[in-house]
């Protein structure tokens, strides 16, 4: 649900609120760390992005490194299909090209897609 809301909120504000992500991020890190120590090695690829970020932020956005935190290789290339197969749709419909990309609804598909495959 929380995602969905991003997804909203990154198409009609370009933000992804902080109030939310850092308590549901938390939350996430207890249990997960809990359950399996060893899930501190996959927040590699997420710590590499922030540092992307902090780099040079207008190349991501915060709230597109926060979302990809878990499992980001996969993440990100799935991600890139669906954002790749929007934009062709665009195309083919002749709809003007956006210069910017929400991402939220993309990382959304995919977190969506994980559960469902489960």
């Amino acid at each position: 649900m929380l995602c969905c809301w991003f997804s909203y909120t990154d198409i009609t504000e370009r933000r992804i609120s902080n109030k939310l992500t850092y308590p549901a991020i938390l939350s996430l890190l207890v249990l997960r760390i809990g359950f399996s120590p060893e899930y501190l090695l996959g927040l590699a690829p997420g710590a590499l992005l922030f540092l992307i970020f902090m780099i040079s932020p207008r190349a991501l956005g915060a709230g597109d490194v926060k979302l990809v935190a878990e499992r980001a290789v996969v993440t990100l290339l799935l991600m890139c299909i669906f954002v790749f197969l929007y934009l062709g749709g665009r195309k083919l419909l002749s709809v003007e090209t956006q210069i910017s990309v929400p991402l939220a609804p993309f990382l959304t598909v995919r977190l969506i897609w994980a559960v469902v495959t489960l």
